[in-house]
């Protein structure tokens, strides 16, 4: 096992410890600030335990894809912790942003079917707003991405460590920060606390799990979450790792004022919020290309 190979593991373990602590303490934030006590901090450990001692339970005819397809969403969230060259800044020139989207892309599309193989009603019904949006958003967020690109640094993580902040940097930013609302699952976008068949996009997908598959389901989606808010730190001023560490919790804060500031917009309005996510980030990328306050 080379040096880089034991840094990617170490840091996907830690992701993994972390990952529940992180969405306790946003949780405990929110409650807070609407004036409730609000959970602790570490219950969603418990939760992931609890879940973890029941049995998985399946709708009658599902196929082996709904069976897999938790493994699968873990395993990308897994890798997409090991990708983020935080403690191993040498890794940085090696990962490829567009594959990393790729990978992504992929966990989706395997949780997209296996929603739309339990047969559910409300589940396909969240696949397929999971499916619309997607489209919408994979295209802002490479865009936010590639500014380092569009200076000629590559497609790899150290372009983004190359590329200047700026103006063209803080339109990157906003534009992944809508992204990361949308892919965290937050208030306008979504709300991770409702099962409202009408409005619920990730909740629906997992609805038909049970058990120990939707504890690794959760699982994934609270490492996704820090993983995306370490990702969003490479958006910001700062080269060092602990940089990128100090940003987390600021962001995650920054996340909990928005969703306590806003309200759930209505699904035929989420569309419009990505469409503005692409204009920022198209017209960072036209600033770079431009050589205008890049």
């Amino acid at each position: 096992m080379s040096y880089l190979q034991a840094i990617a593991i170490f840091q996907a373990i830690a992701i993994v410890a972390l990952a529940p602590l992180l969405q306790g303490a946003m949780k405990r934030l929110r409650a807070r600030l609407q004036g409730r006590p609000g959970p602790n901090v570490i219950q969603p450990y418990r939760d992931l335990i609890k879940l973890w001692g029941k049995e998985a339970l399946l709708p009658e005819g599902a196929s082996m894809l709904a069976v897999i397809a938790p493994g699968v969403v873990l395993g990308v969230a897994l890798t997409f912790a090991a990708a983020i060259p935080l403690a191993a800044p040498a890794a940085a020139s090696v990962i490829d942003i567009v594959a990393l989207v790729f990978l992504l892309a992929l966990g989706r599309f395997v949780l997209g079917l296996a929603a739309l193989d339990t047969r559910s009603a409300f589940a396909g019904m969240a696949a397929s707003r999971e499916m619309t949006f997607s489209s919408l958003v994979e295209p802002a967020l490479l865009l936010a991405l590639l500014g380092g690109a569009a200076l000629g640094y590559g497609t790899g993580f150290s372009a983004l460590l190359r590329a200047p902040f700026g103006l063209a940097g803080l339109l990157a930013f906003a534009a992944f920060f809508l992204v990361l609302l949308a892919e965290t699952a937050r208030v306008p976008i979504d709300n991770q606390e409702t099962h409202y068949e009408l409005t619920m996009i990730h909740e629906g997908l997992v609805l038909e799990y049970a058990g120990w598959q939707l504890a690794g389901l959760q699982l994934a989606a609270y490492v996704r979450q820090l993983s995306w808010l370490l990702l969003a730190a490479f958006l910001l001023p700062g080269s060092a790792w602990w940089a990128h560490v100090l940003y987390v919790p600021a962001l995650a804060a920054a996340i909990t004022l928005v969703e306590n500031a806003s309200a759930k917009v209505r699904l035929f309005e989420v569309p419009q919020l990505l469409l503005i996510a692409f204009i920022l980030a198209a017209t960072s990328i036209g600033l770079r290309l431009l050589g205008v306050l890049a």
